[in-house]
């Protein structure tokens, strides 16, 4: 088994928090100077304003996300143990679809792992962490492509039942 911390920056989340709340006021802000016939001239004005009212909404909505809090990663022989702030995730590793490793110009300085299992996706960074990320990666690879094999040896023996 293979544990993995990935520490979040509640700053960083706090900060993102209240930058979606400054700009959904001020975008709501412009409309209220529209409708209240104070800049009813400025249509344009108004249409930014919304704009800038619903991106604030995203970013204050989106912060609350398990992915922006500490994620713990434990890699078990059958199954992938997602611990987050609202409990815990568990799949086995027929139910992830994807594997990538994704590697920048220069390894060394950081490397990312992204899981896609049905609609999630979990990106996992590595800072200055090459061995563990490429054991994690050996680690994932090995028991999603054997579900991979298994999965066309069977279909390949059932086209064969079929076809002969």
């Amino acid at each position: 088994m293979i544990r993995y911390h990935v520490k979040r920056n509640s700053k960083s989340r706090n900060t993102l928090r209240y930058l979606g709340v400054f700009l959904f006021v001020f975008g709501a802000w412009l409309v209220y100077l529209f409708f209240s016939g104070m800049a009813s001239t400025h249509v344009i004005g108004a249409i930014l304003g919304a704009l800038i009212g619903l991106y604030g909404g995203y970013l204050f909505i989106h912060t609350f996300e398990e992915d922006k809090y500490d994620i713990d990663y434990e890699f078990k022989d059958t199954e992938l143990v997602i611990r987050h702030h609202r409990g815990e995730t568990v799949y086995t590793y027929d139910q992830i679809d994807d594997v990538s490793l994704i590697v920048p110009e220069n390894e060394m300085l950081y490397s990312l792992i992204l899981i896609k299992a049905g609609r999630k996706k979990y990106l996992i960074p590595f800072s200055y962490k090459k061995e563990a990320c490429d054991a994690i990666y050996q680690h994932l690879t090995a028991r999603v492509t054997a579900k991979d094999l298994l999965a066309e040896i069977r279909e390949d023996d059932k086209t064969r039942k079929n076809g002969v």
